[in-house]
Parts: structure tokens; C-alpha cells; sequence
């Protein structure tokens, strides 16, 4: 029995390989079939806006990256249920960010890019392709593309796919939009509405909106009565960002939170379990330990207690937009790097205040050869806390 095995071994081995094969094979015929009988749209690519085709009846927005990159794309979603309100609306997420848009108004339905479970790899891709071809949509909007999600449209075969123009895959988009978000010209949601626009061929605005659930502030408010809090009197500090962007060190962020203490200022904590290190460090140097939340709050509850937070001091996270989209006012602490301006970046209206050190700005971090880093720590301690005490007061006032 045991002589059998390594060949049994081998045998499943080269199925598996030749079904791999297959699978690639299928991939270039149809990426062929898709180049060659596409034509007629490639040239109507320079043709955008599509405002000449008939209404579109089945609407597809796919935005499978961050949580603050879909809370900035969520003014993509009303504006179409707006001009289009008979329409199918569909939107394609990541499953991390599931939890924030489920429930939003403007969907008839939630699609979810597994690329780590039932997406993953050459199959899961099949798998993914097949899915957006069983719902018929004749309309799909690439917020954030990738190949593989253009690939994925245009084997699907939606005729409309709306989508950058400065890619090397954008000839599978047969409408495209011609701007370059690397330099940060606008702001992300602008960026996002000129697809609507290239669509309907009308100025369309917009501002992210999303709301926690009742069941999620019931929660939430249970936790405030155990810690002794009541709504409208705390603010919440977020002190990482999961990388997305070059923190404020985490020292100021001690130094910060013991201030707004000694000034009668109850503060929260929050963060991921990933930040839970972090975290730790911030508490034990603060003489007055506060109130922590970390990995123990769903995205939802994190939602309805930033609704219910007086403010959000934080750095370029997703948690920033989400504060700022449920009209908590925010302060936000934001580096040099171009790609991460606040200018495309930043808290998107309201009543906000965005502080970056005072030096020139740079399109990378080169860090230890830069001259001016760490850059963050000229942010001062006193300029962020005066800040705050900027907004409180308005916001009492009013």
C-alpha cells in the first residue's frame, strides 16, 4: 500500500498541474476572443461620457481595497440611485469592509472578493467572473482597478466598463477616465464622481455617507454606561493606521492623551488587534490609564461610537473617514508624502482641522536619508491639543 502512494502522489500532482494549464489556456483564448471583438469599443474609449447609451438598468461599483478608500467611494452609490432610481445597484467589496455598506441605502445588493477564500487563485477567478455574468449587469464601475478585476469585467461581458484611462490594462475598459490620483490633484470622492460623470455626462457632487445601525448604537451605548460615558462627552484617539499612511508617533499620541485627561477630557482608545502593541505602549506611559477599545469592536459598533464620539483625533485611517462621514468633527494628522496629501486624502467637509509638519513635500518616504525625519514628530503635541480645544469650543457654541 505504502509503494502505491508516491505514485498516487505524482498522479494527483499533474492533475492538478494540467488543470492549472487548462485554466491559463482558457484565460488567453478568452482574453483573445475579448481584444479581437472588441474593437468597436476600444475606439468609442476616447467617446466618454456614455450619456448618448440608453439608462443602464443593472449597475455594478466595485471598490475592493480599504476601509476609508469605500467610505470615499460610498457618494459614488447615492448619486446613482439618485439619477438612476429604477436601476439594480450592486457593489463588489473586499470582505473586511463587508460590515460598513450592508446595509446602505442606495444598494439592492452586496457582492464580496474573496481573494483569499472562494476567489483565490486561477480557479477562484473563474469562479468571481462567472458570478458578476450570472447578474447581468450591463454597467460596472472599476473605483480602484486592478487587472484582475478588469480582466474579470470584460470576460463577464458587461458591455459598459467604466474605468482609468492611464493603465496598461485600460483597453478593457470601453470608457475611461483620464486623471492621474497619484499626484492628488482632488479629492478621492471627486476622483470617484467623475466615473458617475463619464456616465451620465452631467457634474454630479456628492459626500460619503454612512450610519450605524440601531442595533449597533444599542450596544455601543450599553458599553458607555459601563465605563461611565455618555454620548457626546469623550474623544476617541486612533493612534495607527495599518500602514496606509506614516503615523504620528505613537509618544505624541501619549503625550496628547494625558493632556486631554488633565483637562477633564475623557478619552477613548481604539484600534485593531495588529495595534494592540501600540496601544499597550501608549497606556503604560500615561499616568491616568484611559478607556481602551481594541480588537474587541465590530466595524459597526466602531461606526456608532465614532457617531457618538465629541471628536476623532487620528492619522490618514480609515476610521478618520468614517468619523468625518458620520458628522463627528476630526483632527487629523497627516505626513508630506504627495500620494498621501490631505488634499485627496483628508476628512471631506464638516468641521475639521488637518495639521502636517512644515516641510516640503516629498513623493516617497526615504526615511533615515530624508533630513527632515522623522518629519511627523514636528507636529507638536500643543498644536494638536490646541486644536482640539478649537473645535469643542465651536461645537459647544453651536
Amino acid at each position: 500500500m505504502e509503494a502505491v502512494r508516491p505514485n498516487r502522489n505524482r498522479l494527483l500532482s499533474w492533475m492538478s498541474l494540467r488543470r492549472n494549464r487548462i485554466l491559463s489556456g482558457q484565460v488567453r483564448y478568452r482574453l483573445k476572443r475579448s481584444l479581437r471583438y472588441g474593437k468597436p469599443d476600444i475606439n468609442a474609449m476616447i467617446k466618454s461620457p456614455t450619456s448618448s447609451h440608453p439608462s443602464p438598468g443593472r449597475i455594478l461599483v466595485i471598490r475592493t481595497d480599504r476601509l476609508g478608500d469605500v467610505v470615499l467611494s460610498t457618494p459614488v452609490l447615492t448619486t446613482l440611485r439618485e439619477q438612476y432610481p429604477e436601476s439594480y445597484i450592486a457593489l463588489m467589496v473586499a470582505p473586511f469592509t463587508r460590515e460598513l455598506v450592508e446595509n446602505h441605502p442606495a444598494l439592492n445588493h452586496l457582492m464580496i472578493d474573496d481573494t483569499k477564500g472562494i476567489h483565490k487563485g486561477i480557479p477562484g477567478f473563474f469562479r468571481l467572473v462567472n458570478e458578476i455574468h450570472r447578474h447581468h449587469f450591463d454597467t460596472v464601475m472599476v473605483l480602484h482597478p486592478t487587472l484582475r478585476l478588469a480582466m474579470a469585467c470584460r470576460l463577464a461581458g458587461v458591455p459598459n466598463r467604466l474605468g482609468t484611462g492611464y493603465r496598461g490594462y485600460s483597453l478593457l475598459f470601453n470608457h475611461r477616465v483620464f486623471e492621474h490620483r497619484k499626484n492628488a490633484k482632488r479629492h478621492e470622492v471627486d476622483y470617484n464622481l467623475s466615473l458617475v460623470q463619464a456616465l451620465t455626462g452631467e457634474q454630479v457632487s456628492g459626500s460619503p455617507n454612512i450610519r450605524a445601525t440601531d442595533e449597533a448604537r444599542k450596544s455601543t451605548k450599553k458599553r458607555l454606561r459601563q465605563w461611565g460615558l455618555e454620548p457626546g462627552h469623550f474623544a476617541v484617539l486612533h493612534p495607527g493606521s495599518s500602514g496606509s499612511a506614516r503615523d504620528w508617533p505613537a509618544d505624541s499620541f501619549t503625550a496628547l492623551g494625558t493632556k486631554l485627561i488633565q483637562s477633564g477630557i475623557q478619552v477613548i482608545v481604539t484600534g485593531g488587534k495588529q495595534e494592540s502593541e501600540l496601544i499597550q505602549h501608549m497606556v503604560d506611559r500615561m499616568p491616568v490609564p484611559p478607556i481602551t477599545a481594541v480588537g474587541d469592536l465590530s466595524i459597526k459598533e466602531l461606526t456608532a461610537l465614532l457617531e457618538m464620539a465629541a471628536i476623532c483625533i487620528t492619522n490618514s485611517t480609515g476610521p478618520l473617514h468614517i468619523a468625518a462621514a458620520v458628522d463627528t468633527s476630526t483632527v487629523a494628522l497627516f505626513c508630506p508624502i504627495t500620494p498621501c496629501s490631505p488634499i485627496r486624502w483628508g476628512p471631506y467637509g464638516g468641521n475639521h482641522k488637518v495639521l502636517t509638519p512644515e516641510v516640503p513635500p516629498c513623493p516617497r518616504c526615504i526615511e533615515e536619508a530624508c533630513p527632515y525625519f522623522d518629519c511627523m514628530i514636528r507636529i507638536s503635541v500643543d498644536s494638536v491639543f490646541e486644536a482640539v480645544q478649537d473645535i469643542l469650543a465651536t461645537s459647544n457654541h453651536e
